[in-house]
């Protein structure tokens, strides 16, 4: 058997996998015969030699490839640095030419492609190639809009709890179609909630990305000068509970990112996010249009001013409220 998982689902793509595992029987005898294969570096002969070998008291063997397609997607920075050119072209045909290797690989060989984080939109030549060969092949792309909510509605039920619609819709616009970080939250807030309804209150209190998207929705009206919306979301975040320090430390963070990406602004979005080592699901898009607003001298005058609150809370010259509200408004001229 011939499979191929990817996309750019990392969670779906895990579970599809688990998938296949799951129907090779007893998963103790499939952990003993099961290898994995760092497909950057593969060779074809070290395939075949892996592939031959029959499984150990059981009746299949798992052979997974991880990373193979993405040593062929077009822009990959590793491939360039490991050659690329003919060298990759080359390589290329040679992949191609796995069919042969598969008409005769044992019928208790279960051949696992897998590319998990991997751009569905790029053209693969080698996917394109090798995917009329699969028995199946499972692209699992990131769900949105309402796929995404009817996912947590039924996530939520499957383990027994209930959450409202307007929970639903915050977790998905805080998250996104992040699903193992959704998954964490939702577990999260069921066992806060101890078995009531999970409500949209409940996520704005215990959700770490609702603090998250808070930030980035007080760093936007600092930029556009709102001083009153600024006072509001700052107080908003106070009062679900996140600390002053807290509060402070995230608004230099954002700030220091949005310096950094002003600095990277000749790179692509995904150079960006690799050379400051963010989450693929870090809303990086916001941050570029922050940039594009921040002037390096505003931002220079903004950290100085965050220093200064610092010192005014721990020297006990202000209050932490009073503290934070006069370096909004310094912030927003």
């Amino acid at each position: 058997m011939f499979y191929i998982i990817y996309g750019d689902d990392n969670y779906r793509c895990h579970q599809a996998l688990n998938e296949i595992k799951t129907g090779l029987g007893s998963q103790d005898m499939v952990d003993v015969n099961t290898t994995v294969l760092d497909g950057r570096r593969l060779s074809i002969r070290s395939l075949t030699d892996v592939c031959s070998v029959v499984p150990f008291m059981a009746t299949s063997r798992l052979v997974i490839i991880e990373g193979l397609l993405r040593r062929f997607q077009p822009g990959d920075r590793q491939t360039k640095a490991n050659g690329g050119g003919e060298e990759a072209g080359q390589a290329l045909k040679e992949w191609q030419g796995i069919s042969d290797h598969l008409k005769v690989m044992p019928q208790t060989t279960v051949l696992v492609l897998f590319d998990a984080d991997l751009d569905p939109k790029a053209v693969n030549q080698l996917l394109k190639s090798l995917a009329p060969m699969a028995d199946r092949v499972f692209q699992m792309n990131e769900i949105k809009g309402k796929e995404l909510a009817a996912w947590i509605k039924d996530y939520t039920a499957k383990n027994k709890g209930k959450i409202s619609a307007g929970a639903v819709a915050l977790l998905a616009d805080y998250i996104g179609g992040d699903l193992w970080s959704l998954t964490g939250e939702l577990n999260k807030l069921m066992t806060y909630c101890e078995g009531r309804e999970i409500s949209d209150s409940d996520v704005k209190e215990i959700s770490s990305f609702a603090r998250e998207e808070s930030i980035f929705a007080l760093v936007d009206a600092v930029i556009e000068g709102r001083i009153k919306d600024a006072q509001l979301m700052l107080h908003r975040m106070l009062k679900y509970g996140t600390a002053p320090q807290q509060i402070l430390a995230m608004l230099e963070r954002q700030l220091a990112i949005i310096l950094r990406v002003k600095e990277l602004n000749h790179r692509t979005q995904q150079e960006i996010r690799e050379s400051l080592g963010l989450h693929p699901r870090y809303p990086l898009e916001k941050t570029l249009r922050q940039a594009r607003t921040f002037t390096v001298p505003r931002l220079r005058k903004s950290f100085h001013a965050l220093l200064d609150t610092d010192v005014a809370i721990k020297t006990g010259k202000y209050e932490d409220d009073l503290a934070l509200d006069l370096l909004v408004i310094e912030l927003c001229k």
